[in-house]
């Protein structure tokens, strides 16, 4: 028989996002520019987090950094729409 606490945690990690579930709702609310905080509200993340995954993904050139007024803002590029378009086809195989 199961315990309380084994289907509860049973149900957190099934709910957890993954990691390219997190990227793709960056790179959703970077479709327009977006701070930092902007992004830690909209994807439901941490600033830590938030700092490694828009890291992670300028490296890999899906976002770009700018600086308007002396802030630093992200947006996405060419190669990062086309990873939302695909994993976007993706999901509606399922």
């Amino acid at each position: 028989m199961r315990s309380v606490r084994q289907s509860t945690e049973e149900l957190e990690m099934r709910d957890r996002r993954s990691r390219h579930e997190i990227m793709i709702d960056i790179l959703r609310i970077v479709v327009r520019e977006a701070n930092v905080t902007r992004i830690v509200y909209g994807a439901n993340i941490n600033f830590k987090m938030a700092q490694a995954y828009i890291t992670y993904m300028v490296e890999k050139g899906l976002v770009e950094s700018l600086s308007r007024d002396g802030k630093i803002c992200y947006r996405i590029t060419d190669k990062g729409q086309t990873f939302l378009q695909k994993f976007s086809e993706l999901i509606e195989l399922e």
